[in-house]
């Protein structure tokens, strides 16, 4: 029998994929001083009030994520055309401490446990969780401002605000409500908030609230105004004025769902692929964003070549490049 060296084997793009870019696995305990970046998982859907599916979206994000490590992962790194620049992952310590505990049916002792879960990460590295519903925005940045002393900006890239205080079906605790939530903590305040790309309905009382507490709100479009290189550079100015550390909160259905039809409530007229990786870009290249969460995948609804999946970890993996590599 022939002795084969599996070293002498590239491995395929599609092999080994259980880790987001294909990290090494880590307990979020097992973390250290030179880890660079952490990514976890929160499988959570039960706070969503139409489709349920995005408690699959971070396995399908660290699934979709192996296709854009085949190429720059290796020792050597790759050059990434779009953005003219030549990246690395390998020269980053990056590790994948896989997702927090949830409860389906407990909101309450998910949030609980997937603040602690970031908590403990963001002791060490830069924390990048992968939702899941975009409640658990909430116990995320909750649980990394506790690891900062003092104020925590936020932008926020949406199709919906999710600034409702409370509604007479969901309680205070849903995907519409975390913004408020977040308002509510001593380190979140709305005078801190930026939003970009929100479309749609809004309850009644919104642009009152815009005015009186100082959020930014730029709208889809403004977007198409004004480009989306503009908006994000206010966005930053404004979530970092007088903070310690700036949380970025991506809802993938910031996105028009002709270019991310995987999601439980998409918006006609939102940001192109186009803009949205410009965004990521521009964002990640932010010495003051400390944090990021990428939310609101759901494969189930997603079109069969997993379009939504591939442009989610392709945002994550552009925002990785342009922070670390």
């Amino acid at each position: 029998m022939t002795d084969t060296n599996q070293n002498d084997v590239p491995e395929l793009s599609f092999a080994n994929t259980g880790t987001f870019l294909k990290a090494p696995a880590a307990d979020p305990s097992e973390l250290t001083a030179d880890t660079d970046v952490a990514v976890f998982g929160a499988p959570f859907d039960g706070a969503v009030s139409r489709r349920p599916g995005t408690r699959y979206g971070p396995q399908e994000l660290r699934q979709a994520s192996a296709w854009y490590d085949h190429f720059a992962g290796g020792a050597d790194g790759a050059y990434n055309a779009d953005t003219d620049r030549h990246v690395a992952h390998e020269a980053v310590t990056l590790c994948d401490c896989g997702d927090a505990p949830t409860v389906p049916n407990d909101v309450e002792r998910t949030r609980k446990q997937v603040k602690r879960y970031a908590e403990t990460i963001a002791e060490t590295a830069f924390p990048i969780m992968l939702g899941g519903d975009h409640y658990l925005t909430y116990p995320a940045f909750d649980g990394f401002a506790e690891t900062v002393d003092g104020d925590v900006g936020l932008i926020h890239l949406d199709a919906h605000s999710d600034t409702i205080d409370g509604n007479e079906l969901y309680g205070d605790h849903w995907h519409g409500s975390p913004m408020a939530r977040i308002n509510d903590l001593p380190a979140g305040s709305y005078r801190n908030h930026a939003m970009i790309g929100i479309r749609g309905y809004e309850r009644e009382g919104f642009r009152d609230r815009v005015d009186s507490e100082g959020l930014l709100v730029k709208y889809a479009r403004d977007v198409r105004k004004d480009g989306i290189d503009a908006v994000i550079a206010e966005a930053i100015d404004h979530a970092s004025q007088d903070t310690e550390a700036v949380y970025l909160t991506v809802d993938i259905d910031a996105v028009d769902p002709a270019y991310a039809p995987g999601t439980g409530t998409p918006e006609p007229g939102g940001l192109t692929s186009v803009q949205f990786l410009r965004a990521m870009d521009l964002l990640g290249a932010c010495d003051d964003v400390a944090a990021m969460d990428l939310v609101e995948v759901s494969p189930p609804v997603d079109d069969a070549s997993d379009t939504t999946a591939m442009l989610g970890a392709n945002a994550v993996t552009r925002f990785f490049e342009a922070k670390f590599c």
